[in-house]
């Protein structure tokens, strides 16, 4: 295996680039309140962590996956967001990323769910399209720690001057090697992450951009398999969707300013109780309103509603509340 794959930065690249560079500028220069700043972040990550499951098929939405009682898939979700925060946390301006980060990474990603968690696979595998057909095989087991060596001096290197490109080639090859049993494709989506942060390319908050990835499954299992022979449009097609997430993050931070909604105290408070959680429920807001007739408290939460500030999910007892300009 080739590390890296050959490659052209055409100027269809350099376009994609280019766009995404002019939205970071964007993002480090506007003075964004924090308490607005925090909450974009944390429904971002959460965001990357859900779709990043469902890519692997798990079927909980952002929505659900509070209320959900499949504990699993839970764990699933909330596993990468735990590993997420611990490279955010880990994770400095030319930090080196070596194996001892990727074994970490992916024991907090398999953690409760595989004994082999942090352990690099002792077989050979393959990789099977949606009909079960074996479409690739995977280096065998004795060559893994030789090959993300590699892959590692390419990520630490200057090689690329490129930061994304860097992130999105060393994802091709991570999931080319597929180094464990389980749990590849969740810890080479956080690579990009880790790998952007290592390079200084930030954003000021977490681009969620496996939404885009779950959203176009098909195409982006076909680019993976296809990706060492066709490298560049690989790269256009994680660029497309790198760059789709950043304009839908940029307009969700405009919508966000531009509710700026003067209520009266009491729905006011149930409002900001409300953004401080990714959902709610009606039970959880009433422990806080113990004075207040559980009628009254349904009427405020549809006044809310009615100024499309809030959205209430499903119409059962296990109903909850949300944001509605978090989604």
């Amino acid at each position: 295996m080739k590390i890296p794959p050959n490659y052209q930065i055409s100027s269809e690249i350099l376009e994609h680039i280019s766009k995404i560079d002019s939205y970071r500028l964007f993002f480090k220069d506007k003075k964004i309140p924090d308490e607005l700043k925090n909450n974009i972040q944390r429904i971002s990550l959460l965001k990357s962590s859900v779709f990043s499951a469902r890519i692997e098929g798990n079927t909980l939405t952002v929505e659900n996956v509070e209320v959900a009682k499949d504990k699993q898939k839970k764990l699933e979700i909330y596993n990468i967001l735990n590993a997420v925060q611990n490279l955010n946390r880990i994770i400095k301006p030319d930090h080196i990323i070596d194996l001892k980060i990727i074994q970490n990474t992916h024991a907090l990603v398999m953690k409760n769910l595989s004994p082999d968690k942090g352990k690099f696979r002792m077989e050979i595998t393959a990789i099977f399209n949606q009909a079960g057909v074996a479409i690739y095989t995977t280096p065998p087991p004795e060559k893994v720690s030789s090959l993300l060596s590699q892959l590692n001096i390419y990520i630490n290197s200057n090689e690329e001057k490129f930061p994304l490109i860097t992130a999105l080639i060393s994802h091709l090859v991570f999931e080319k090697i597929h180094p464990f049993l389980d749990g590849n494709g969740r810890v080479g989506r956080l690579l990009i992450f880790a790998i952007l942060k290592s390079k200084n390319y930030d954003f000021g908050f977490f681009v969620p951009f496996e939404e885009y990835l779950d959203n176009h499954k098909s195409d982006y299992y076909y680019y993976l398999d296809t990706g060492l022979q066709n490298t560049n449009n690989y790269l256009v097609f994680m660029l497309k969707s790198f760059l789709s997430q950043v304009e839908d993050l940029k307009k969700r931070i405009e919508d966000m300013e531009n509710k700026k909604v003067i209520l009266p105290p009491r729905l006011d408070e149930i409002f900001n109780i409300i953004k401080d959680h990714p959902m709610i429920t009606f039970d959880f807001i009433r422990r806080r309103f113990l004075k207040v007739p559980e009628r009254t408290l349904r009427y405020d939460l549809k006044k809310l509603a009615d100024k499309n500030l809030i959205l209430k999910v499903g119409n059962t007892r296990g109903s909850y509340y949300k944001e509605a300009s978090t989604f």
